[in-house]
């Protein structure tokens, strides 16, 4: 067997094999870090919990995050009497998408979310 013609061949195959591998979990979280919204973070931290286990303390820091971010948006209604929050579409849909995938802040916020809050 001549391997000298077996190089294109083998290179070829490298090049799709590279071009169609995911990044690695972690990856893919440091690149939500520094472009992505803590919301997106959150939910990939929670989505991926298994995959993230050594990041544990980042993911745990980024749903404080958005606790505190959904609680300051609470507490405007609270603040303004009668008349609910609104608001930007975009990130109240990564709220929601979070509060339905962590378990835990669903059950806690998802009512109240939706009685107070209106998407703009």
């Amino acid at each position: 067997m001549n391997l000298e013609k077996l190089y294109p061949t083998l290179f070829l195959l490298f090049i799709l094999f590279q071009m169609n591998c995911k990044p690695s979990f972690t990856k893919q979280f440091d690149k939500l870090l520094e472009e992505g919204t803590i919301f997106q973070s959150a939910i990939f931290c929670e989505k991926n919990k298994l995959h993230l286990e050594e990041r544990k303390t980042e993911c745990e820091q980024v749903t404080k995050d958005v606790k505190k971010e959904i609680d300051s948006i609470i507490n405007r209604r609270l603040d303004m009497g009668i008349s609910p929050v609104i608001i930007e579409r975009h990130k109240g849909e990564e709220i929601e998408e979070f509060l339905k995938v962590h378990t835990q802040m669903g059950i806690r916020y998802w009512e109240i979310w939706k009685s107070n809050v209106i998407l703009e």
